[in-house]
């Protein structure tokens, strides 16, 4: 672990991404990467058919812009609360928006807060969050209230039928001191699957990692999503564990994601790993 980034919109909710962060940065000497986005002032034409023109006045205005985004990234990062970790303000000026500066930089994680998205708004735009962990390369750590100490014990992990997932992930920290030893399994309606074929199926994944104490439910829900927060709310789990195969474009559109489902409704964080295959 050297590298964790945090996009912030600067905003009072930066804090809940950034002190899990400070507290993942200091057990492993690793540096933070705070990354603002800076959003323009979009100019206003007299008429439709008129040509934008970038004049002075408009140059002083995103100069002005970028100014005073500077001095609120460095202020967070300098807070006294986050000393002895090493975070460097990073001001996004590039045009190239926010999913692509954080899923395209070096990282061992990214960590970031989010609302989530609801109705009208998770079918059509989804949230900054569930797009950056369709396109990220390393492990994504959604924070959705602040955490006091960031120490996960209680975890769960959700997981499907995949032998993907029987392949080695490296996990970007210690996942408490028994490491992943809780899985849930939900069996909706129209899932067919025999449940001892499915015990057996975890039994061996179990074995693949090397996990030999673990707790395994087979959980009813009307879907996955919902079966995985209500088991996590259940036994008051303090980290939700997921994978994804991160697809885009029409095959997101047909198939959807459970980890992106689960990231917007629940309120425990949640680790998105991305699936090796």
């Amino acid at each position: 672990m050297k590298t964790i980034i945090v996009p912030t919109d600067l905003s009072p909710d930066t804090d809940a991404a950034l002190s899990v962060a400070v507290d993942i940065a200091r057990l492993y000497q690793a540096s933070i990467v705070l990354l603002h986005n800076v959003v323009y002032p979009n100019p206003v034409p007299v008429y439709s058919e008129a040509i934008l023109i970038t004049n002075d006045y408009m140059l002083a205005e995103y100069q002005e812009v970028e100014k005073e985004a500077e001095v609120a990234l460095k202020r967070i990062a300098e807070d006294k609360k986050y000393s002895g970790v090493t975070i460097i303000p990073t001001l996004i000026t590039n045009g190239m928006g926010l999913v692509h500066n954080v899923t395209e930089r070096p990282a061992d994680l990214i960590v970031m807060s989010s609302e989530g998205a609801s109705g009208l708004e998770e079918f059509l735009l989804g949230s900054n969050a569930e797009t950056i962990v369709r396109h990220a390369h390393c492990p994504v750590l959604v924070v959705k209230e602040p955490i006091a100490h960031f120490k996960p014990e209680n975890i769960v992990c959700g997981i499907d039928v995949d032998n993907h997932l029987k392949a080695l992930h490296h996990y970007p920290f210690q996942l408490g001191e028994n490491g992943l030893h809780q899985f849930v399994y939900v069996m909706t309606p129209t899932d067919n699957r025999d449940t001892d074929g499915v015990r057996e199926w975890v039994n061996d994944f179990a074995a693949t990692k090397g996990i030999t104490d673990f707790k395994f439910v087979i959980h009813p829900a009307r879907n996955v999503p919902d079966g995985i927060i209500d088991y996590a709310n259940e036994v008051n789990a303090d980290l939700i564990v997921l994978f994804t195969h991160g697809y885009k474009g029409l095959r997101h559109l047909v198939s959807g994601s459970v980890a992106e489902d689960v990231l917007n409704h629940t309120s425990r964080p949640v680790l998105i790993m991305r699936v090796i295959e």
